[in-house]
């Protein structure tokens, strides 16, 4: 801080001092330059001081100087006006703010009569001084202070208009203090009304509902307008009591909650599909991601239960917690129960020493996916419904429980009603995972899928293969949406995957990859169509040994490779390269391999 922040106080204690003593007074600051003066020295303020050794003296020191013979003292000898001074006397000292000099102020003697003033009772002249020092330290801390309070008054005005929500500051009569800029759009504040006239619409706030949302109705510019809007005791004093009123449209709160749920929504986009029933599963899987309950999903394999599972975690509020899948179906019988609980050391033979934490331990706090659970053993299901129902697990050759948080989502491609009617799945475990029931449907009954799901494969495999496919020919479509599909979403990819093995550029048409396609789908004669022609068995595996044979010469492989490709051995592949009298010398080195 600096005494040029406060000059004109500077200034009116300056001028008093010298009315009460009758001497003149000079005030600088820590640079030296003259901030208030009187008398002659009036003339030269905010100019910087010459001659101020004895300020100089005073500051460095941290202590008073007096100078009883101006101009002949020891302190004087370098100074400009060394033995022709004009000063009859002078007493100075220092101003400390904060522990630092931030300058001095000094009486000034030009005449006997004040000199006789100044020396009069220098004891008294000190401690007016050091008075007069503290006086303008305070005037200074003062300045501070409310240069504080209005930066943080600023401050607080723009954070007040950063935020969304209507910030308003009354007091209990409803008299207005502080509003936000959002609150004067919600209220349609206009700088030109009286605030009374806004105070009025706030007419419908309960004051007695503190911390808790209450929705009121307001008329705003002749519309009513409902509002949720919450109220915050602030201050308390013996005249009023004054209290922060948070002002939101229910209508924008409306639409931030729409967002937050599509953005929830978009874990789900991964699950390809157009049809009316994808839509509504995914609909339906989204709203069950907001519990916690369990969730069974049912469909038949390859329909994409995992990817549901995944897709519920992600919606849900444990997505930030672990996903952890267990297929019960894959593991043995006899390790199931230690990868799903975990073991103590020397549970049993070849156990880790430091024993293993379980699936369920792993996934506290998250999700566990139990996959084809139809095939869980009958004496695991026992231990599972009591960690279901307890939500606690005791690992293998423990003795203590282990609390846990988990959500259990389960599926499987089988029964699990006929399963549990005919005793081989226990009926109170399934009630405990089919709280949500989940129905994935087939691929064969939403048909609009299969070319939405073949078009997401194509561009997958383009950049998996590096390859440049445009996508599949009308006959090859209509193909396709005629196949059964009984593997579902994972035999439509696999086909996919399995053409792009052989060809990578254009379009996949039925002249192009006849052959190629036939030993996947049924390819079946229509008289009806005269541009689908009809393929004999012969023709289609010669043209298909034909195709292997291109493939392998232009991929620089050996004639093994396409033996291996069509599935049948090397002298097979030879016998019928003769039988068919394919030419070889345009398709391959046949001493290759």
């Amino acid at each position: 801080m600096n005494l040029m922040d406060i000059q004109p106080t500077v200034q009116n204690i300056a001028d008093a001092i010298a009315s009460v003593l009758k001497i003149e007074v000079e005030i600088a600051n820590q640079d030296f330059i003259r901030v208030a003066g009187t008398g002659e020295q009036e003339s030269g303020v905010l100019q910087q001081m010459e001659g101020d050794l004895v300020y100089q003296s005073a500051v460095r020191t941290g202590r008073p100087v007096i100078i009883e013979n101006p101009g002949f003292e020891s302190v004087c000898e370098r100074c400009f006006f060394y033995q022709n001074c004009s000063e009859t006397g002078e007493i100075c000292s220092p101003i400390t703010y904060k522990g630092e000099p931030i300058g001095v102020i000094g009486l000034l003697a030009f005449n006997e009569e004040q000199r006789t003033r100044l020396f009069e009772n220098t004891k008294d002249i000190l401690s007016f001084l050091e008075k007069m020092a503290n006086l303008l330290v305070s005037k200074l801390h003062e300045h501070e202070m409310l240069e504080e309070l209005t930066n943080n008054s600023l401050k607080m005005a723009k954070m007040m208009n950063l935020v969304e929500q209507g910030i308003i500051i009354i007091d209990e009569q409803g008299n207005l203090a502080e509003m936000n800029v959002k609150a004067k759009m919600l209220l349609g504040f206009n700088e030109e009304k009286d605030k009374d006239g806004v105070c009025k619409l706030l007419n419908e706030i309960d004051y007695g509902l503190h911390d808790k949302r209450q929705t009121i109705q307001l008329n705003i510019n002749g519309q009513e307008q409902p509002l949720f809007a919450t109220l915050q005791k602030l201050i308390t004093s013996q005249k009023s009591t004054e209290y922060l009123l948070i002002l939101q449209a229910v209508e924008e709160i409306q639409h931030l909650a729409d967002q937050v749920v599509e953005e929830k929504k978009k874990a789900f986009e991964p699950i390809v599909g157009i049809s009316p029933q994808l839509k509504e599963v995914k609909d339906y899987a989204f709203k069950a991601s907001q519990s916690h309950s369990s969730i069974l999903i049912m469909g038949e394999s390859g329909t994409g239960k995992e990817e549901f599972a995944k897709a519920i975690h992600r919606a849900s509020p444990r997505k930030e917690h672990p996903f952890i899948t267990v297929n019960c179906g894959a593991i043995p019988d006899h390790l199931l129960e230690s990868e799903l609980f975990g073991y103590e050391k020397g549970a049993f033979t070849g156990a880790n020493q430091s024993g293993k934490p379980g699936k369920f331990e792993l996934a506290n706090n998250g999700t566990i996916f139990l996959d084809e659970i139809g095939e869980m053993p009958a004496q695991l299901q026992v231990k599972l419904l009591r960690v279901l129902q307890q939500m606690e697990v005791e690992r293998l050759g423990g003795t203590k429980t282990i609390p846990i948080d988990v959500r259990v989502i389960a599926a499987t491609n089988r029964n699990l009603q006929s399963m549990v009617d005919n005793g081989l799945f226990r009926e109170d475990l399934y009630f405990r995972l089919n709280v949500i029931p989940m129905m994935i449907p087939t691929l064969r009954s939403r048909k609009e899928d299969i070319l939405a799901l073949s078009d997401y494969f194509i561009k997958q495999f383009n950049e998996e293969f590096q390859a440049n496919v445009l996508g599949f020919g009308k006959e090859v479509k209509e193909l396709m949406l005629e196949h059964a599909w009984k593997g579902n979403v994972r035999e439509l990819k696999n086909f996919i995957e399995y053409v792009f093995n052989f060809i990578q550029d254009g379009w996949i048409t039925l002249d192009e990859a006849g052959p190629i396609i036939s030993r996947k789908l049924e390819v079946k004669p229509q008289a009806d169509k005269q541009e689908l022609p009809f393929f004999s068995l012969e023709k289609v595996e010669k043209e298909t040994i034909e195709k292997a044979l291109i493939y392998v010469k232009k991929n620089d492989l050996p004639i093994d490779k396409a033996s291996e490709l069509l599935n049948i051995g090397r002298a097979t592949l030879f016998r019928k390269i003769k039988k068919y009298q394919i030419d070889t010398s345009s398709h391959i080195d046949t001493s290759a391999g």
